[in-house]
């Protein structure tokens, strides 16, 4: 079967932008420049929300702005445009949708709009799409490995962190609602409902502890030491986790590595094709 020209470009493209084989220098040359090019937006995107530099920096901010637009928008392009070559992807516009709304192709699109507001719109709802591009640090993970790495024990403890943070929101509405029982009725400061005591169950449980509201009646102090405790464990207990899952997928990948080194490195009868001592 003879390879179109068309077919052979969408080929070498997808293998440059998603090497499966390793990447090469110009694959390594071009992640680089997108990371420092996305580093580059995310620290203009901060300093241009200092007056004095927006004021005199406005107009190259802009202009930088609209670089980046191009830049983007053509990766954004070339990797929906490889989309009929992604493994697990339907065919035909389905396989581009589905594509498309995926979590990091969004976060591409989200930092393209953001990237063609004006800075100097006066609405303030088009100033915080401007600081989308702070997600732009998101597509980071898709040429560092560690950062691929985080995402992997995160998704292989997906089913334990939900349960932990279930756990964690019925903890927040028993304590919310135990302390409002006990201290509304004393006229505490900040337990007069059970949303305004939300606060203080969320701050309690994390740790955070601002003292903003606390109790004031003997039994709601002992209630809230009791909860304090328990929030220590629940702020430990997801931490425990991704540590588990850490070494368990460090030592996975240990393993592949001496597996391939040892395969590598042993040598086979080229008649039989036995082991050589």
């Amino acid at each position: 079967m003879t390879t179109t020209p068309h077919a052979s470009f969408m080929h070498r493209l997808h293998d440059f932008l998603d090497p499966s084989d390793g990447a090469g220098p110009a694959e390594r040359l071009f992640n680089a420049l997108l990371v420092a090019l996305i580093l580059l937006t995310v620290a203009i995107t901060i300093l241009s929300t200092v007056p004095s530099i927006h004021a005199q920096y406005g107009p190259l901010i802009r202009l930088f702005d609209l670089f980046c637009f191009v830049i983007f928008g053509l990766e954004y392009a070339a990797r929906l445009y490889v989309t009929p070559l992604r493994p697990g992807l339907p065919r035909g516009w389905r396989g581009y949708w589905q594509y498309a709304t995926s979590p990091l192709p969004l976060i591409d699109l989200l930092v393209l709009i953001s990237l063609l507001v004006p800075g100097a719109t006066a609405l303030a709802s088009l100033r915080g799409l401007r600081m989308l591009k702070l997600l732009s640090l998101l597509k980071l993970g898709r040429y560092s490995d560690s950062l691929q790495l985080i995402g992997r024990v995160i998704l292989q403890r997906a089913g334990e962190l939900l349960t932990t943070v279930l756990i964690v929101i019925v903890l927040v509405f028993i304590a919310a609602s135990v302390l409002y029982e006990v201290e509304a009725g004393a006229g505490t400061k900040g337990f007069e409902s059970i949303p305004q005591a939300l606060w203080w169950a969320v701050v309690t449980l994390t740790t955070t502890g601002y003292g903003d509201v606390y109790p004031a009646t003997p039994v709601g102090k002992v209630a809230a030491g009791f909860i304090m405790l328990f929030g220590v464990g629940m702020v430990a207990l997801p931490a425990g986790m991704i540590a588990s899952g850490f070494a368990e997928e460090l030592a996975r990948l240990r393993m592949v590595e001496q597996t391939a080194q040892e395969t590598r490195s042993a040598r086979y009868c080229p008649h039989c094709g036995e082991k050589l001592p």
